[in-house]
């Protein structure tokens, strides 16, 4: 099973502990405005800990409304500050069904919110940087503006309505001034809480960190306009260090790159003074990780919210509560919580020992990170399995593999190329017996004789001229986190490697096509090349042992069938011609990739110069047969050099 990535109201992190703690302080300011953020590194568990939060406050059912926004969905609207008014106020329509006053209140703040949109759109209307409203002076100016710069009639008639309506409504002053403005529009929501019964409205703003810094900021004061209002709660889940860079892109004349220090500072403090309380999520240690990690893998064979599973989750969660104190999970502890099902998971469990130290480290107990790490690892088992790799690709191996593949590339691809044509690499096999020999303890020996042995031992290595050292395993030995990975179980050195190599292909082949000689490797762009090149190549393609010509015969197929453009002859037709030349046991193979070229796309080099490779009956009668096709589906060049020929 596939680990879902949304965020989940089931706690392996021990984070409800913030989510309680927030609720708690959002019903303590009583009908006091509050701003909470919530900090942490992307894929830390913010939009988890919303969740939690909004399940907290809903199960006291005492009169609080809880609304979602999600900054980067409402992304692509003009202003987001008319996204979040709009969407809070559509919320609380929905969510509590309006009286009668309540329908009057909503009208004049969706007048708002209309004017809001219709002057944005229409620009040539001065809008304040605290509260985003025009003075209503210049509404009237407005209309007359939409009629003259407006094309669309169905936009300039909706839009001097809504600015009509606004400026005929009984609740708007003419005065002009902000204050009286801004005072109209919190008067009006603040009526609406009253009229709906809500005694809290708290708004869990996510996402905001993904959003572009315009997005970002334009969000941010629309919080600041509703902070002024009462019984209201925002809760901020979002990257402080991207939070702070949309600040100082937004505000272009901070200090330059000559005063990094004082730049962010000044972005620091506007987070400060727009989230009163920030809540910062820990990040998870190395032990944290690893029992994160074995839930995640048990999790993907038992349910989550079966028995056993909460049994295990219940342990979990009690040991994260003491983290100086937590040792990780033992084997009796399992056991226990998972009963029966302990045989089920037992494989995961391994793997979970097996990869945690390394994976934890290198994803720095980021949660998301390690969720996505164990989701590519189960998706390559299942793909692995369907391609039909069966009992060649077990889940151990491939864990360790893959964990090389994303945090020792350079290494991973090394093992790669050194691997012999069985999949094996006799280097890595080397280093693993000289690490196991390392970390054997010395035999127990009287103190004179082990010093005396100790010295002979030395002159003799000093007697003995010492082989050059191989380079890469010199740079390995210097890798102490590659070195710890060599001797993680299982070992590698003596297990065909290449199942696991092309489950994981997806971008680059690191296998080469399978060519690990380099005698092979020369002669095949040999015969990739020019007239000149193939002649030279001549004796080493008698010598070739069938099984070896035939993988040449392969790889030059596949670079063939991967040029698109055959309407030219492809680069290695004329190697792949000399090499079934000289073994006649590929000639069915050679007529196979010839009837693979569309007829419809190939030029007129097909019609000719097979006459030394193809000699047997069977050949030459296939070879007709397509030609028959061509005669039918080829262009007319084609058509014309097969007449030509035939003649």
């Amino acid at each position: 099973m596939i680990l879902s990535d949304n965020e989940t109201k089931i706690d392996m992190l021990n984070n409800r502990a913030i989510a309680k703690t927030v609720a708690e302080l959002i019903k303590e300011c009583d009908d006091r405005p509050i701003s909470i953020g919530v900090h942490g590194d992307w894929g830390a568990g913010k939009s988890s800990i919303l969740a939690m939060v909004e399940d907290e406050l809903l199960a006291q059912n005492d009169g609080t409304e809880c609304i979602r926004f999600n900054g980067w969905k409402h992304q692509g609207f003009e202003d987001a500050k008319i996204a979040l008014m709009s969407a809070i106020v559509s919320e609380l329509v929905e969510k509590r069904k309006p009286s009668t006053k309540a329908k009057g209140i909503l009208k004049r703040l969706w007048k708002n919110i209309n004017w809001l949109s219709v002057a944005k759109a229409a620009g040539n209307v001065a809008f304040s940087a605290s509260t985003g409203i025009p003075p209503i002076g210049l509404l009237s100016n407005l209309m007359e503006n939409l009629k003259g710069s407006v094309t669309d009639k169905e936009k300039v008639a909706t839009a001097i309505e809504s600015v009509g309506e606004y400026l005929t409504d009984a609740k708007v002053s003419e005065d002009n001034s902000l204050a009286k403005e801004f005072s109209e529009f919190q008067k009006s929501f603040a009526e609406l809480l009253k009229e709906s019964k809500i005694k809290k409205l708290v708004v869990l703003i996510d996402d905001l960190d993904r959003c572009l810094p315009k997005v970002t900021i334009e969000t941010l004061e629309a919080v600041r306009l509703f902070m002024f209002s009462n019984s209201t709660a925002f809760v901020v889940a979002a990257d402080e260090a991207m939070i702070e860079y949309a600040v100082r892109n937004h505000f272009p004349d901070l200090p330059d790159d000559s005063d990094i220090k004082t730049g962010f500072e000044y972005s620091k403090r506007y987070l400060e003074k727009l989230i009163q309380v920030p809540f910062r999520i820990p990040a998870l240690g190395e032990i944290e990780s690893g029992m994160y990690i074995t839930l995640l893998l048990i999790g993907s064979r038992l349910k989550e919210g079966s028995t056993e599973f909460d049994k295990l989750l219940t342990v979990t969660i009690d040991k994260m509560k003491k983290p100086w104190e937590n040792l990780g999970f033992t084997i009796e502890q399992l056991k226990a919580a998972l009963g029966v099902k302990y045989a089920d998971v037992s494989n995961e469990i391994a793997v979970s020992n097996q990869i945690a130290d390394i994976l934890a480290k290198n994803t720095q107990g980021n949660p998301r990170k390690i969720k996505r790490f164990i989701n590519m690892l189960l998706l390559r088992n299942k793909i692995a399995e369907a391609r039909g790799f069966g009992d060649s690709i077990q889940i151990p191996i491939l864990a360790k593999m893959m964990l090389a593949e994303y945090f020792f590339v350079d290494e991973y691809k090394k093992i790669a190329v050194l691997a012999d044509d069985n999949g094996k690499c006799a280097l890595l096999n080397d280093f693993e017996l000289q690490l196991m020999e390392l970390s054997k303890e010395p035999e127990p020996s009287d103190e004179e004789d082990a010093e005396k042995l100790q010295k002979e031992t030395a002159q003799t290595l000093a007697a003995v001229p010492k082989p050059e050292k191989n380079k890469v395993l010199e740079s390995w030995e210097n890798n102490a986190d590659f070195a710890a990975w060599v001797y993680t179980k299982p070992l590698l050195g003596e297990i065909d490697l290449r199942p696991y190599f092309f489950a994981s292909k997806e971008k680059e082949d690191f296998f080469f096509e399978q060519v690990k000689s380099d005698q092979l490797r020369n002669l095949i762009s040999k015969l990739m090349g020019g007239t000149m090149n193939i002649a030279s190549a001549n004796d080493e393609i008698k010598v070739l042992s069938p099984a070896d010509a035939k993988k040449v015969f392969e790889v030059l197929s596949s670079k063939v069938l991967k040029n698109g453009d055959i309407a030219m002859m492809p680069k290695g037709i004329e190697g792949i011609k000399a090499l079934v030349t000289h073994h006649r046991a590929l000639e069915t193979s050679l007529i196979g990739l010839i009837e693979a070229f569309d007829c419809k796309k190939v030029g007129a080099w097909i019609c000719n110069g097979w006459d030394k490779c193809l000699t047997t009956d069977p050949s030459k009668s296939r070879l007709n047969k397509y030609y028959d096709s061509l005669l039918k589906e080829g262009n007319s060049f084609v058509k014309a050099a097969l007449n030509n020929m035939r003649k």
